[in-house]
């Protein structure tokens, strides 16, 4: 699955299998000295550009020595800066691959295992991953944010994953109300956008192929005060740029598309935990609404 166009370091925690390096800095920053910072922030904001010519020029443009250069990379997992180029070439050469693409190469493949034990196995691997490697600050700090009832709350999502941003907005509509459910057509977001303030809360559901015009709704958003929070597949997403928190899943799979699974497990948690949040507010909610469901189908 992809939106705009359906179609792993230490042992104890295995790097993703789609992971970049920009991705890598992202979860490393926190170990960073400040030089090694300065060389990943650089290299974040040029990305991939600084890391495609000689260390000597990456590390003048950071300000920082060849030594820190070198020592950055040995905690982003790399040998050296021969390994660092192979992998920012690779990226680069691989791009997004289109379902045919993957389709072709699939067909190449073995067949010889069970196909649905492998499709699950891969699916609950990716739902593994994404936890394992999921930020438990971020996920708390997003389901508060979610759980703020009087801050009213707008989804949007991408060809594909408008459909999880519309099972999200059902649910929150039910636990806290004042939310806006996605529209799919893109022509009515400048009306939402109209609307969007310093009380606003956005959510943005964006995979690869990452779509420009959701990328632009989150910039607007934004711009406009509005805490946004990104439901996507890489820390690395273009609108992670405007995204006060980012959340991430594993997608890949062995075959023509990607998965939601874990991506739609993610968004089931934030629901979970912000029904948690919700109580003893959510008991009365949901009892009004059953008295009031009762009333429409002529029960009371």
């Amino acid at each position: 699955m992809e939106d705009g166009n359906m179609t792993k370091a230490a042992p104890a925690r295995r790097r993703p299998a789609h992971e970049t390096v920009l991705d890598r800095i992202h979860r490393s920053m926190p170990s960073l000295t400040p030089r090694e910072a300065r060389a990943a922030g650089h290299l974040a904001a040029t990305y991939p550009i600084a890391g495609l010519g000689s260390m000597g020029a990456f590390a003048r443009g950071a300000g920082v020595s060849p030594q820190s250069v070198l020592r950055l990379l040995a905690k982003l997992g790399f040998p050296g800066y021969g390994a660092f180029q192979a992998a920012l070439k690779h990226e680069v050469a691989m791009g997004l691959p289109s379902p045919l693409d993957r389709l072709t190469a699939t067909s190449k493949g073995s067949r010889v295992h069970d196909f649905l034990d492998r499709f699950a196995a891969r699916a609950a691997e990716n739902v593994a991953s994404t936890f394992a490697q999921l930020s438990r600050a971020d996920f708390e700090r997003a389901a508060r944010l979610l759980a703020e009832p009087k801050r009213r709350l707008q989804l949007v999502g991408g060809r594909f994953t408008q459909t999880l941003a519309h099972l999200m907005a059902l649910h929150l509509d039910i636990i806290r109300g004042n939310v806006l459910r996605p529209d799919a057509q893109a022509l009515a977001w400048a009306d939402r956008l109209a609307d969007i303030g310093r009380q606003d809360i956005v959510v943005v559901y964006d995979i690869r192929r990452y779509q420009p015009d959701l990328v632009r709704f989150a910039a607007a958003a934004a711009e406009q005060g509005a805490e946004v929070i990104l439901m996507t597949d890489s820390l690395s997403a273009p609108a992670a740029a405007h995204a006060r928190i980012t959340l991430a899943a594993e997608i890949g799979m062995e075959g023509t598309w990607d998965s939601a699974a874990a991506l739609l497990t993610l968004g089931e948690a934030l629901i979970a935990r912000v029904s948690e949040l919700a109580q003893p507010r959510l008991k009365a909610r949901l009892a009004r609404i059953e008295t009031l469901r009762a009333k429409l189908r002529g029960d009371g």
